[in-house]
C-alpha cells in the first residue's frame, strides 16, 4: 500500500578502516545534509592511523543535545567490510538506515532524495542511486552505472519493478549509495558466506519486490589505490584476466554463493513470492548445469550454444560474456 508519511528518522552507518585521508570530507558532507540524520554510527575495523582521532574530534564538536547522535565503536581484530557493516547495522535505532563509505562525499540532498522513496511507498525496502566517480584529488570522471556498463534492459528492470531479473544476472547495487528499511535486516541478516553485504541486502530486497533505483548521482564515489571494493570497468584487459581463472575455482565460488539461494528454495520464507522462488530454482539449476559441462572445450560448444539460444545465459548470467566464459575457461582447480 502506498503512503505519504512524515520525514522518517535516519541512521547513518559508516564503516572505517585506516581512512584518515578522506574521513573528514565524508563526515562533513554527512553533517551538511539538508535532512539531518538522527544518529551516525561509526564502526571502525581496527584502524592503526588517525581515523578514530578525526572521527572523535568531529563528534566532539557536535552539540550533545541535538542530532546527530554519534555512536563510535572500534575493535582490534578486523572483521572485513561485510561483517563490519552487518554488525553495525544491527545497532542502528532508526527505521531508515543509510550506508556510508569512508572515502566518499555526499551530495547535500542525498538523504532527502532517497528517504523520499520510503516516505511515499511503504513497500520500499532498499533504495540505491547512481554515483559520480572521482579520483583521489576529487576530479570527476564517469558515473558508476556507465562504468558498470548498465544495459538498457537492466536499467528498464531496475526502474520498473523487475529488479530481481537484473540482480540474478549480476550485482548492480553499490553499498555506498544504499538506504534501507530496518525491517529488511530481519530477512537478510546474517550475511551468507561468499556474499558482500550490499549485494545480499539488495538481492533480498528485490526478492521481496522492495528495491528502488534512483537514477540521480547522489554521491561522489572516490576511486583510489586503497579501495577495498571499487568500481571496475570491464575493459578488454579485465576480461582477459577473468578468462585466466580455472573452471574449478570459478564454479566453486559460485556454488558457495548459491548455497544461500538453495536455503531460500529449500525453506521459502513467507515474504518470498512464488514467482521469485521459481526464478531462484532456475538460477541455481543453470549455474549447476554450467559447472557440469565437459572438461574438453570442444564438447562444451554444442550445449552452451543451445542454452544461449534458449535465453538461459541472458536471464541468469551476463549473456554473451558468460557464454564466452563457459567456452573458454580452462580446466583444473
Amino acid at each position: 500500500m502506498s503512503v505519504v508519511a512524515e520525514q522518517p528518522a535516519i541512521s547513518v552507518v559508516l564503516c572505517t578502516f585506516n581512512g584518515e585521508r578522506f574521513i573528514e570530507d565524508q563526515l562533513t558532507s554527512i553533517l551538511a545534509q539538508t535532512v539531518t540524520p538522527a544518529e551516525i554510527i561509526v564502526s571502525d575495523d581496527g584502524s592503526t592511523d588517525r581515523t578514530l582521532e578525526i572521527v572523535r574530534s568531529i563528534a566532539a564538536q557536535t552539540p550533545a543535545a541535538s542530532p546527530p547522535r554519534f555512536v563510535i565503536t572500534s575493535r582490534e581484530n578486523a572483521l572485513g567490510p561485510a561483517e563490519n557493516f552487518a554488525t553495525a547495522l544491527a545497532t542502528a535505532r532508526s527505521d531508515i538506515i543509510a550506508l556510508a563509505d569512508q572515502d566518499d562525499v555526499w551530495v547535500p540532498e542525498k538523504l532527502a532524495v532517497l528517504s523520499g522513496h520510503f516516505r511515499h511507498d511503504a513497500r520500499v525496502l532498499l533504495a540505491h542511486s547512481d554515483a559520480r566517480l572521482i579520483d583521489e584529488a576529487g576530479v570527476a570522471g564517469s558515473t558508476l552505472m556507465s562504468t558498470l556498463r548498465l544495459t538498457r534492459g537492466e536499467r528498464d528492470d531496475l526502474e520498473n519493478g523487475r529488479a530481481i531479473r537484473a540482480l540474478l544476472r549480476r550485482n548492480l547495487v553499490t553499498g555506498a549509495t544504499v538506504m534501507l528499511r530496518r525491517s529488511l535486516l530481519g530477512h537478510a541478516l546474517p550475511i551468507p558466506s561468499g556474499w558482500l553485504h550490499d549485494e545480499w541486502l539488495a538481492l533480498v530486497a528485490a526478492l521481496g519486490n522492495g528495491l528502488v533505483f534512483e537514477p540521480q548521482a547522489l554521491i561522489d564515489y572516490r576511486q583510489h589505490e586503497g579501495n577495498v571494493i571499487g568500481a571496475e570497468a570491464t575493459t578488454a584487459a579485465v576480461a582477459r584476466g577473468r578468462l585466466q581463472q580455472s573452471r574449478g575455482a570459478f564454479f566453486a565460488a559460485k556454488e558457495r554463493r548459491n548455497q544461500a539461494l538453495v536455503s531460500l528454495v529449500t525453506a521459502p520464507p513467507p515474504w518470498l513470492p512464488a514467482s521469485h522462488l521459481a526464478l531462484l530454482v532456475e538460477k541455481v539449476e543453470h549455474d549447476r548445469w554450467r559447472a557440469s559441462l565437459p572438461e574438453a572445450r570442444a564438447l562444451r560448444l554444442g550445449p552452451v550454444i543451445v542454452r544461449s539460444v534458449r535465453g538461459h545465459y541472458r536471464r541468469f548470467a551476463r549473456g554473451g560474456i558468460d557464454t564466452v566464459r563457459d567456452l573458454m575457461l580452462r580446466d583444473g582447480k
